[in-house]
């Protein structure tokens, strides 16, 4: 009598049957293909990081900087129509200006900013400084170094013939002067350090008295017209 054996199954690394070995293979294979991917988008991660990083933090700080920029102009404006709405200026009327005019930097630190006021007119023919004035920390009024008594403002341009012109003259009128505002700002990195030394913000307004040919500075004398 034959006998029937059934057939033994395999065992070892053929165990599940090597008819499913292609499909084991084409699983390693991708396995593999994606660590290798992953390994790619690691390293250009690590390149390009330290890109993007520059970018984030110097599109923040130029932000920052041109809106403290937008402020230096609107704090020079503020002073010198300010000023220029005054008949006459004394000492407590400019501190009181010049407090409302640091209010303009807020959020912004406004210690920083020096905030000068000058009243210019034709002098022997070229636009000068009659008088200057700024407080100082101690909240006195004193003459600006930077715009000392009698020193020339001028602004350079051309005349319609193409001739270099200085063109304060033209904002001066007959027997009358000008209100100077002047403010600068030493603009440092706030919150990102991305600039490693101060930027020098600097603003200049002209504007003409509202009332009167010239504000006239209380205890300045000798000025034609005060």
């Amino acid at each position: 009598m034959a006998t029937i054996t059934s057939p033994t199954r395999p065992s070892g690394p053929d165990a599940i049957g090597p008819a499913r070995a292609p499909l084991l293979a084409r699983i390693r294979t991708g396995l593999s293909r994606r660590g290798r991917r992953r390994g790619v988008s690691a390293v250009e991660f690590a390149l390009v990081a330290p890109v993007m990083l520059v970018m984030l933090f110097g599109s923040a700080e130029a932000s920052l900087a041109i809106t403290v920029d937008r402020k230096v102009t609107l704090a020079t404006s503020t002073v010198a129509d300010l000023v220029a709405q005054q008949e006459t200026l004394d000492c407590a009327t400019l501190r009181q200006i010049m407090n409302v005019t640091r209010t303009v930097f807020t959020p912004y630190p406004n210690a920083p900013a020096v905030i000068r006021v000058a009243s210019v007119a034709m002098v022997g023919g070229s636009p000068k400084v009659e008088w200057s004035r700024m407080v100082d920390s101690g909240g006195n009024c004193v003459t600006s170094p930077a715009l000392p008594v009698g020193s020339t403002i001028s602004i350079a341009g051309n005349t319609s013939a193409g001739q270099s012109a200085n063109l304060v003259q033209d904002l001066i009128p007959t027997d009358g002067g000008v209100i100077l505002g002047e403010v600068e700002y030493p603009y440092t990195s706030v919150g990102t350090s991305f600039f490693t030394n101060s930027i020098t913000m600097r603003e200049r307004a002209f504007l003409r008295p509202r009332k009167s040919p010239k504000v006239c500075l209380t205890g300045v004398t000798g000025i034609p017209g005060c």
